[in-house]
């Protein structure tokens, strides 16, 4: 009888065990620090984009509002991943990022002309995470990522990404690169892996001025659907390489990295109908998915727009834990 009433006490059900509750609690603080990383095309159909871009930085300084920034370390990288490029992943320039206390406009401009002769294989989410993580990289790239700052990542070209960890060869078209969906990394592993980076409560932004659809008629450039997709999920803007110039667009990535984050990662995936978002001790309603919602596939409440918590605010998520079988 003991060994039945054992067996029958080991079949109980996963609903007949209580869940786990949890509060995660983020402080909406503004920072001075940011590691901006621009993922800039250099195949042979950008040169005008790259003056575009080092043309608009002024603007973008002016929408970032940067005289706040105290500490802000301003990078660049190709989209030039080929397995025959020495420096693929590696900042541009001498030193390999600019600071407060260089010429950084008068740098940064001339450095984003990057040149036309790079890879027609545009591999710009590999070479980001590259240029963030590969030992190789990062003894040349130095103490550009820091834990503590904002990362921002601006990816500027004229195609779709090809990051494949190099499945294409070198010397294979770089027109393979859109018959080969399968063997592209997904976009959902990359916005986990720059997530990754900071951990729990960092920010991650990503933006993109890049090809918009096919039915905007720009017929120089491919829909950048990857690079959207990232910018989608990590905070972006979406400009559209084909503008006649980007004063706008910079003015609009620069202003969404120094506004309120709008993104909070849980600690773990959470029943959805048992979170309850506050900010600073008073209840904010889902309404709908209008004021916030919730992100099962990362795990995460994002707030809508103008909703974003203020600097200075707490927020306070409780939550049911979603099982994990």
């Amino acid at each position: 009888m003991l060994l039945l009433f054992a067996l029958l006490a080991g079949c109980v059900s996963d609903n007949d065990i209580s869940r786990l509750g949890q509060i995660d609690t983020f402080l909406q603080e503004g920072t001075d620090r940011v590691d901006i990383l621009w993922v800039v095309d250099n195949s042979i159909s950008m040169s005008n984009e790259q003056e575009k871009v080092a043309a608009g930085f002024q603007q973008f300084i002016v929408g970032m509002n940067m005289s706040e920034y105290a500490d802000f370390h301003l990078g660049i990288v190709t989209t030039d991943m080929d397995l025959s490029n020495p420096e693929a992943g590696l900042l541009i320039g001498d030193p390999p990022y600019l600071t407060r206390d260089d010429a950084y406009v008068a740098d940064f401009m001339g450095r984003v002309m990057v040149g036309t002769e790079g890879s027609d294989k545009e591999r710009g989410l590999q070479a980001a995470y590259t240029a963030l993580t590969d030992p190789d990289a990062l003894a040349h790239n130095g103490d550009f990522l820091r834990t503590e700052a904002v990362l921002a990542l601006v990816f500027v070209s004229d195609e779709n990404d090809c990051s494949d960890n190099n499945w294409l060869d070198d010397e294979q078209d770089g027109a393979l690169c859109y018959d080969i969906d399968e063997q592209l990394v997904p976009t959902a592993d990359y916005i986990r892996r720059f997530h990754g980076l900071k951990g729990p409560g960092g920010r991650v932004v990503a933006s993109g001025i890049i090809g918009p659809p096919v039915s905007e008629g720009c017929e120089h450039s491919w829909p950048g659907k990857r690079y959207q997709a990232v910018s989608q999920e990590l905070e972006g803007v979406e400009g559209n390489i084909c503008e006649t110039d980007y004063l706008v667009i910079m003015d609009e990535i620069g202003a969404r990295i120094s506004a309120p984050q709008r993104t909070f990662y849980l600690t773990y995936p959470a029943i959805e109908e048992t979170l309850v978002v506050e900010v600073d001790g008073a209840l904010v309603e889902a309404e709908g998915g209008a004021v916030w919602l919730y992100d099962p596939e990362y795990a995460r409440v994002d707030f809508v727009g103008e909703y974003a918590p203020e600097f200075g605010s707490t927020i306070d998520i409780a939550y049911d834990i979603a099982p994990t079988r």
